[in-house]
């Protein structure tokens, strides 16, 4: 599905959703299609199950035009030299 059928569906609220296809471009991960999974009415329920998100599932909001997420490279840190 779609992101706008998504935002048309489930309007001014946070869903879950798992990506299906998405892109990278200038350090961003753009993703177009996405299965919905269930919408989330409430803030602190959102913010709960984001936390335990893990690989392509994520919760968004649907007031946003389009999914945009900056890509953060951190460093490994291998050891520590005093």
């Amino acid at each position: 599905m779609f992101w706008e059928e998504v935002r048309q569906l489930y309007p001014n609220q946070f869903v879950l959703v798992q990506a299906l296809k998405s892109r990278v471009e200038d350090n961003k991960k753009y993703v177009d299609e996405v299965a919905v999974i269930r919408p989330i009415p409430d803030e602190k329920e959102a913010t709960k199950v984001l936390v335990r998100s893990k690989g392509d599932t994520f919760v968004y909001h649907t007031s946003k035009l389009e999914i945009a997420m900056p890509i953060v490279f951190k460093p490994i840190y291998r050891g520590f030299k005093q």
